[in-house]
C-alpha cells in the first residue's frame, strides 16, 4: 500500500512538496516558508501563542475558506493550539493545517481531490472532510486517499457547530492531530 499518494500538493498559497524520507511533519514552525503570508513583518515574534494567532488569522482570511464551518473547524483547532502553547508546548509541537488542499493522484493530475484540511505528520497526511449533510455516504474521493495511505475524518457540521471538537470525530482527530490531553 502506498503512503503517499505524491510528494507535491497544492495549497491556497501554492505548491508545497513534501518530503516523506526526512519523516519531518509540517507544523506551525514551518508557516513561513509554507504560507509566506505568515512570515511576522516586524521582525520574529518570540512568543508561540502570538504567532499562533498571527497564523491563524492569514489562513482564516486568505486561504479562501468559503463555509461558516471551515472557518469554525479552524478557531476550535487554534484554540486547542493556543491551550497546547499556553502551556510550554513549542510550535514544533503543532501540526499546521493545510486549508483548502488539493491531491492529485499519480497519473491522474486531471481529477484533483480536494479536502477542507490536510495535515502533514511526518509518515502520512491526516484529512478533514466538513459535511452538512448526513446523507452523503463515504465519496469516492475519501476512499481513494484512504487507498493511498491517508487518514480520513469526516466531521458533520451540525455537531460540530453544537459539540466543537468534543464528539466522537472531533476526538479521533485529536488524537490523530498530537492535541488531545
Amino acid at each position: 500500500m502506498p503512503t503517499l499518494i505524491q510528494s507535491q500538493i497544492v495549497i491556497p498559497s501554492g505548491l508545497l512538496e513534501i518530503r516523506p524520507e526526512g519523516r519531518r511533519a509540517v507544523t506551525l514552525e514551518d508557516a513561513p516558508e509554507v504560507f509566506p503570508e505568515t512570515r511576522d513583518p516586524h521582525g520574529h515574534s518570540s512568543d508561540p501563542v502570538e504567532t499562533a494567532y498571527h497564523v491563524f488569522e492569514v489562513l482564516r482570511s486568505q486561504c479562501g475558506l468559503q463555509r461558516s464551518h471551515e472557518h469554525l473547524f479552524l478557531l476550535l483547532y487554534f484554540d486547542r493550539i493556543v491551550e497546547k502553547l499556553s502551556s510550554g508546548a513549542t510550535l514544533r509541537a503543532a501540526l499546521l493545517p493545510l486549508p483548502k488542499a488539493r491531491f492529485s493522484m499519480c497519473g491522474d493530475e486531471h481529477r484533483p481531490v480536494s479536502v477542507d484540511f490536510a495535515f502533514w505528520t511526518g509518515r502520512r497526511f491526516v484529512t478533514v472532510f466538513i459535511c452538512e449533510s448526513r446523507f452523503n455516504e463515504d465519496s469516492a474521493e475519501e476512499r481513494f486517499l484512504r487507498v493511498w495511505g491517508c487518514e480520513v475524518f469526516r466531521l458533520m457540521a451540525d455537531q460540530l457547530e453544537t459539540r466543537g471538537l468534543v464528539g466522537e470525530s472531533g476526538s479521533k482527530i485529536l488524537d490523530a492531530l498530537w492535541l488531545r490531553h
